[in-house]
């Protein structure tokens, strides 16, 4: 299978099925999924865990989180690539065509738009202080906040080969700088921290499994936008599993570790605390840029569904949806950065319970059985919703898994007792 890039190097296959001659090797969609895994945010959650319980707990929780990511991934990723198309049009018989228009690309696109819109502050910000601080050069974080965004989006306009290219340069780099970095910080700052507990234990280990699994929420929903450009299962699976784990994990460790030894997670403050600067500003935007190539990438693609524009006009949606992103970013979103987390996988996790169900059960998981209901599906929206109301109302146990399994089980009782309305083969 060839990943050569194709005579015109702008995508332009959107909701379409995407070609057999322009799907990829797992390994290229490894190195994607394995590029948005590696930012800034992911040590963050790191350092959110370690900061809230013991570092034993913190780290074990957060791979408990990404063995259940994983899962997640593969099962919302295989019917991208079975289907070969993106998440919002694989909803397309969940929620109908009306309720994928109106409802799920709506809540992707702002979700994407709030991602891009967190990395960006993020880069922004600490662009400006590394510049300030260690060159003397005075950058107002609006001015570096609008270039950086710009810049990255580039990338996301021109699709998928650009995502390609992008990651398979920054992702092996950044995998040794980073770990590099966190060795240099044990060796500058001692290990003397790693046994200490924080004072207060402000989360239990269900806690930091559901906060991990809430982080990758926007990703495991939006997984086909990428997976649709694999050929089989296996290469989904593989993909998933080696680009997304990895790299989430060892973002996990190092933010936590970090962060103890330390006392900062943001892996490029502490290359500029031991002195080496420049290498923490090129870790910074190399790992913004793969991350957030990737929110845009996929805030255009449902902007196409949502407003109802042909296949060709991806690459202006996508530049509208990173331009809304980054006026987004000088609002201060990310001061809410936690509590924007929380949001996000209350309200996806459940979505992920009917799209499952519709393809994997009711469907058979077969591309041949996939139906697409006119208007809105209103089986899939209950079901939904009452997912949504089993995670707010139900706080025991482990509410996303629980709004999950509500929200698929409800869907396929419905749909086996009332019927789906208006289906029609895709």
């Amino acid at each position: 299978m060839s990943d050569k890039p194709k005579k015109h190097t702008m995508e332009t296959t959107t909701l379409t099925e995407v070609p057999a001659e322009e799907r990829k090797s797992w390994i290229s969609v490894a190195f994607m999924q394995a590029g948005i895994m590696i930012c800034v945010p992911s040590l963050m959650l790191g350092g959110m865990l370690a900061g809230a319980m013991p570092l034993t707990f913190a780290i074990s929780s957060g791979i408990v989180g990404y063995i259940i990511v994983i899962i997640l991934f593969s099962l919302m990723g295989i019917i991208g690539s079975d289907l070969g198309v993106p998440t919002c049009m694989t909803t397309l018989g969940g929620f109908g065509k009306k309720g994928s228009r109106f409802i799920i690309s709506t809540l992707i696109f702002i979700s994407m738009i709030g991602w891009f819109a967190v990395q960006n502050d993020v880069c922004g910000s600490a662009f400006s202080n590394l510049m300030t601080e260690f060159f003397g050069l005075s950058v107002p974080v609006w001015l570096s906040s609008a270039v950086w965004g710009a810049i990255m989006l580039v990338t996301a306009v021109y699709g998928i080969n650009a995502l390609d290219k992008l990651n398979k340069i920054a992702v092996p780099a950044l995998f040794v700088i980073t770990i590099a970095g966190t060795i240099m910080a044990v060796n500058k700052y001692g290990v003397t921290g790693l046994g200490v507990d924080p004072p207060e234990i402000t989360m239990s280990f269900v806690d930091g499994i559901v906060l991990t699994v809430s982080f990758m929420a926007a990703g495991c929903l939006a997984a086909s936008d990428i997976t649709r450009y694999q050929a089989t299962r296996k290469d989904t699976i593989l993909s998933s599993s080696i680009g997304v784990a990895p790299a989430g994990i060892l973002m996990i460790v190092l933010g936590a570790v970090m962060t103890k030894v330390a006392q900062q997670y943001d892996i490029t403050i502490v290359f500029c605390e031991i002195g080496i600067p420049v290498l923490g500003m090129l870790v910074l935007i190399a790992a913004t840029w793969t991350t957030n190539t990737t929110n845009a990438y996929s805030g255009g693609i449902n902007a196409v569904m949502m407003f109802n524009l042909k296949d060709d006009k991806r690459a202006a949606a996508t530049m509208i949806s990173g331009v809304i992103g980054t006026i987004c970013a000088l609002t201060g979103f990310a001061a809410h950065f936690e509590d924007f987390l929380y949001v996000l996988g209350d309200l996806m996790l459940p979505t992920m319970g009917v799209i499952l169900a519709d393809y994997w059960i009711v469907n058979k998981a077969k591309p041949e059985n996939f139906k697409v209901s006119e208007g809105f599906n209103w089986l899939g929206i209950i079901s939904w919703l009452t997912g949504y109301a089993v995670i707010k109302l139900i706080p025991y146990g482990v509410p996303f898994a629980q709004g999950i399994i509500a929200a698929g089980c409800l869907y396929v009782l419905l749909a086996k007792t009332v019927g789906r309305p208006q289906d029609k083969q895709c």
